[in-house]
């Protein structure tokens, strides 16, 4: 699509924003209805599938976590989530996404996470703005912070959210760098998210301290939650997510190595998310919601500190260094085309 057709959809989708504004719970399926005209079938299809399901039967607890998003975040907040994530990242990039991987042949990700390993080896604002660049030029609009404690870098990452206004970017932080100065820079960009790192059954007093301070000054946050066979015991349990949602948690993030049937967390996590207002989202087995395996560009790569570029968090071979390629010869070499195609690599995650 030309840049004038994309101005024309984007004004159209933004008017319908301000529209649902004026009554949001009154105009919720019609926004349903007019994504459906903007949006192609194969973008978001699961997922549009959901939330229509959710708008459909307001007594359900889903609905609730869906109009939080108009009482407990920054309006100009929502509607900069709104305009990059669901028109920026999926309605406009989608079909330059898919044009680009027609012409190049190889995976192009929905989004890339950038390691910054506490600031000691990172490449530095200008790498991380070219690698921006590039990523946009091809159909990618979200990013996400991570590595050690990204916010030591925090300086950074700001400049970054302030240059890049149509993309949306996320920071997984152990929470040590956020106060209140911090959060006013949030809310200024307007475009980053934060992650929580939990290691623990129940919110320490020292994230509690940070989720206080978020939710009243209405900035959105989530968590992720890392266990394995030895420590699930802490997560599951009702209580620990219940503690969640008590502490304004509406976003929960599951990573795990464990398979399928001993993975009693990913079983509790799909039961919360049918009766508490809070969604709950595992990264490697909620392959329906997240659409499958995500590696090698599928939707997803990482770069690693040093410049890596690899196809995803539990797999960390790479063939190409975004100091000496480009983000698209990454893309068309050897090691990410693995995963161009119907069928992926066995998931290493998945054992």
């Amino acid at each position: 699509m030309s840049s004038v057709g994309n101005e024309i959809k984007k004004l159209g989708l933004m008017s319908m924003y301000h529209f649902l504004e004026t009554d949001p719970e009154k105009h919720l399926p019609e926004l349903l209805d007019w994504l459906d005209t903007y949006m192609s079938p194969d973008v978001l299809t699961e997922q549009r599938k959901v939330f229509r399901k959710i708008i459909e039967d307001k007594d359900n607890n889903w609905y609730q976590l869906l109009t939080s998003l108009w009482t407990d975040i920054d309006d100009e907040v929502r509607k900069t989530l709104f305009e990059n994530l669901i028109i920026n990242a999926n309605a406009l990039a989608a079909s330059k996404a898919k044009e680009n991987r027609f012409r190049f042949d190889c995976n192009i990700p929905w989004s890339i996470a950038i390691d910054l390993d506490n600031g000691k080896d990172s490449l530095g604002f200008d790498l991380w703005d070219d690698v921006i660049e590039q990523a946009k030029k091809l159909g990618t609009f979200a990013f996400l912070f991570r590595g050690g404690e990204p916010l030591e870098s925090k300086m950074e990452i700001i400049a970054l959210c302030n240059k890049h206004q149509d993309c949306e970017f996320t920071v997984v932080t152990d929470g040590e760098g956020i106060d209140e100065d911090f959060c006013r820079q949030i809310l200024r960009v307007k475009n980053l998210f934060v992650t929580l790192k939990v290691k623990d059954t129940v919110m320490d007093e020292r994230l509690s301290g940070k989720t206080d301070l978020m939710r009243r000054m209405k900035i959105p946050y989530a968590v992720s939650c890392l266990y394995s066979g030895e420590n699930q015991d802490r997560f599951d349990t009702d209580e620990f997510f219940r503690d969640l949602v008590r502490h304004g948690v509406r976003l929960a993030f599951l990573i795990s190595c464990l398979p399928d049937e001993a993975d009693r967390v990913y079983r509790r996590s799909v039961e919360v998310r049918q009766t508490m207002p809070i969604m709950t989202v595992h990264f490697c087995k909620d392959r329906k919601l997240i659409g499958g395996c995500v590696a090698g560009g599928r939707y997803f790569c990482q770069i690693a500190a040093n410049g890596d570029v690899e196809p995803c968090f539990f797999v960390n071979s790479s063939d190409r260094n975004i100091c000496t390629s480009s983000l698209l010869e990454a893309y068309r070499g050897p090691c990410f085309m693995k995963y161009h195609g119907e069928t992926a690599p066995p998931c290493p995650a998945v054992k």
